[in-house]
């Protein structure tokens, strides 16, 4: 998938609001996010930790069309506590044939692969409930070594 420069992406985690997601829920999220994606050519992975309710989310393509999908992103009522882990301009996507790669992770993948250290379960304010602590380039190479085995994009 081409994309124009500069090529940028976004590492973002969230909490999931009320109950966690149902895995219908997430199917027509996942169709929603792949039909969008590929019209704004857009790639990415989505890890979803159910035990944890936790969502590690990967976006990356054109800067203008990343953070504006990703401010939408913020202000969406099914998760809570959105927090940047990462972001910035690459040379390379990560994930250049996945419009959306989907993984289930348990709670402790998601912050042993992304360095994130829960530190209270449901802050009560915008900052995040632990650390990203994985250098930038550390934590891309983390998030893509553990999702390949696992993640599809159908």
């Amino acid at each position: 998938m081409t994309t124009p420069l500069p090529l940028y992406h976004i590492i973002y985690h969230s909490i999931a609001a009320g109950g966690g997601m149902s895995p219908e829920a997430l199917a027509s999220l996942l169709h929603q996010a792949r039909a969008y994606n590929h019209a704004h050519r857009l790639t990415g992975l989505l890890l979803y930790a159910a035990d944890t309710q936790e969502f590690v989310q990967v976006l990356e393509g054109a800067q203008a069309e990343v953070q504006a999908l990703y401010a939408h992103i913020a202000r969406d009522p099914r998760h809570k506590h959105a927090f940047v882990l990462h972001e910035g301009q690459e040379t390379a996507r990560m994930f250049p044939d996945w419009r959306m790669g989907f993984a289930l992770a348990a709670g402790q993948d998601v912050r042993t692969t992304t360095g994130y250290l829960p530190l209270v379960r449901e802050p009560a304010h915008q900052r995040p409930p632990g650390l990203a602590v994985h250098a930038p380039e550390q934590l891309r190479r983390f998030l893509a070594d553990f999702a390949r085995p696992l993640a599809k994009d159908e």
